[in-house]
């Protein structure tokens, strides 16, 4: 069966939904009402919440949505609101599509991203985001850099989606600190123009990351940190 998704935003956030047949399953719902709203429009179900961290504006739809509809939550262990907890190399079932769960601390401690190969699609909360990464807040530098090179490592043909747009942001630092690099002007003059014409968001590729986002181009853990501290400042 062929799974949609579709990217709901909020805030800066992106909420994404699942969908298949008349199942749903939502990744890092930061609120229900958008959630509730698609789902009714398109007349499914959800059944399962996806958690990538435990941060508030990636779970503060959760218990609204598990109370009115009853569906399970699964997310990395540490704390709540997941009540299925998973760790890297678990696989979960969802309407018949296997997902692939990958532990990429750095972010905080136990941060995880769903694979679904089947889809070409990875789910990176605030790990990977399009040209960018997440701060380093309660991981490590070396366990982003480790975790970031487990996600490069992902076929070419994967889309990415990160858990906030800040692609713009992203693209001018990238061209800041690589101005020799001309797929990031490439891709900065694209997304520009795509603004412009009010066009809706695309997903990014795991080739297109590597050749565009200065975080995975790096050479070791030491010169990530380097420039994750300037990112920070920038």
């Amino acid at each position: 069966m062929r799974m949609e998704i579709t990217a709901l935003r909020y805030g800066d956030n992106f909420i994404y939904l699942l969908q298949a047949g008349r199942s749903a399953a939502a990744v890092d719902p930061g609120a229900a009402r958008p959630v509730a709203e698609a789902l009714s429009a398109a007349g499914r179900r959800l059944e399962l919440i996806l958690l990538t961290h435990q941060h508030a504006d990636h779970t503060g739809g959760v218990a609204e949505l598990k109370r009115a509809l009853g569906c399970r939550v699964a997310g990395p262990p540490g704390g709540r609101p997941a009540d299925t907890a998973v760790q890297g190399g678990e696989t979960l079932a969802f309407a018949g599509v296997s997902i692939e769960v990958l532990s990429v601390p750095g972010h905080t401690a136990n941060d995880v991203a769903f694979h679904v190969p089947a889809e070409s699609a990875v789910f990176t909360g605030d790990t990977l985001f399009a040209a960018g990464c997440g701060r380093v807040l309660s991981g490590r530098a070396e366990l982003m850099w480790d975790s970031l090179r487990r996600l490069a490592a992902l076929p070419d043909g994967t889309r990415v989606f990160g858990g906030h747009d800040y692609t713009l942001e992203n693209l001018e630092f990238a061209a800041f600190i690589d101005p020799a690099n001309a797929a990031v002007r490439e891709r900065l003059g694209a997304l520009r123009r795509r603004a412009a014409e009010g066009r809706a968001f695309e997903p990014s590729t795991i080739a297109e990351e590597r050749r565009t986002n200065p975080f995975l181009r790096c050479r070791d853990a030491a010169e990530f940190a380097r420039l994750r501290a300037r990112k920070d400042a920038w």
